[in-house]
C-alpha cells in the first residue's frame, strides 16, 4: 500500500504551534534573566551554556523553596550549577562544561530523559528543536515547584488573564486544569527516534530551518 503523506497545511499547523512555543519560551527566559530573546536570537543566545545554567540558578531558587514547603517533594537538586563559565566560545572546552552541567541538573529535576538534548545539539546545532524541548520540559518542572510559567496557555488567554490578575490583585488558573483538562498525566517517556521519512521527523527538520533563518516566515520555508 502506498504511504499516507499529510497536506502542507498540516506541516504548516505544527510549525506555527512550535513557533508558538518558542515565542512563549523566550518571554519566559527572557523575563527571568533580564535579557532580550526572541526565535532568532535563541539559540544563538544560549549556545555557550552560560545562560541556561544561569536560568537552571533562578529555577532552583523555586525548587528549595518547594522542598521546604512540600511534605514529600521527592528527589530534587540540592543545588544549581556552579563555577559557570561566562563568556566563552561555544566552541570551547568551557561551554560544554557548562552545558553538562545545566543537563546535569536538569536530569536532577526530573525532565524526562526522552527530552534531554545532547551536549551537540546546541554546540553544534545539531538538533535545536531538541534543545527547546528540553527548555520547555525545564519550565513544565519549574511550574510544578510553583514558579510561573505560563508556556501551555495560548498567549491571547494569558494576557487576558494577566491583565485580570494587575486589576483584581489575585491569581487565576488559566491552565488545562482550569478548563477541565482533568487531572496532569505523567509524561509518556521513549527514546524510539524518528524515521527519516516520517512526518513529524520533517516538521523537526523544517522547524530546525525556521530558527537557523532569522525573521523568514515560516510560509517562505514551506515554499521550498
Amino acid at each position: 500500500p502506498a504511504s499516507f503523506s499529510p497536506p502542507k497545511q498540516w506541516y504548516q499547523r505544527r510549525v506555527r504551534g512550535m513557533l508558538m512555543m518558542v515565542d512563549k519560551l523566550c518571554i519566559w527566559m527572557g523575563g527571568i534573566l533580564g535579557a532580550t530573546l526572541n526565535r532568532e536570537n535563541l539559540i544563538t543566545s544560549i549556545r555557550n551554556g552560560e545562560l541556561i545554567c544561569k536560568l537552571a540558578c533562578e529555577v532552583q531558587e523555586s525548587v528549595d523553596e518547594f522542598k521546604e514547603k512540600d511534605e514529600d517533594p521527592g528527589p530534587l537538586p540540592k543545588c544549581a550549577p556552579k563555577e559557570i563559565k561566562e563568556e566563552v566560545s561555544a566552541r570551547s572546552m568551557e561551554a560544554r562544561e557548562n552545558v553538562m552541567k545545566f543537563l546535569t541538573w536538569a536530569r536532577g529535576i526530573r525532565v524526562p530523559e526522552s527530552s534531554i538534548f545532547s551536549p551537540d545539539d546546541l554546540l553544534k546545532l545539531k538538533g535545536k528543536m531538541n534543545v527547546v524541548n528540553t527548555l520547555l520540559a525545564v519550565a513544565r518542572r519549574a511550574k510544578d515547584c510553583g514558579m510561573a510559567a505560563d508556556i501551555d496557555a495560548p498567549p491571547k488567554i494569558a494576557n487576558a488573564f494577566k491583565g485580570l490578575e494587575e486589576k483584581f490583585g489575585k491569581k487565576f488558573d488559566h491552565t488545562a486544569a482550569a478548563f477541565g483538562g482533568g487531572a496532569k498525566k505523567e509524561m509518556k517517556t521513549t527514546d524510539k527516534k524518528l524515521d527519516s521519512n516520517s512526518a513529524w521527523k520533517i516538521v523537526q527538520q523544517k522547524f530546525d530551518v525556521i530558527l537557523q533563518l532569522p525573521g523568514k516566515p515560516a510560509y517562505e520555508i514551506f515554499r521550498q
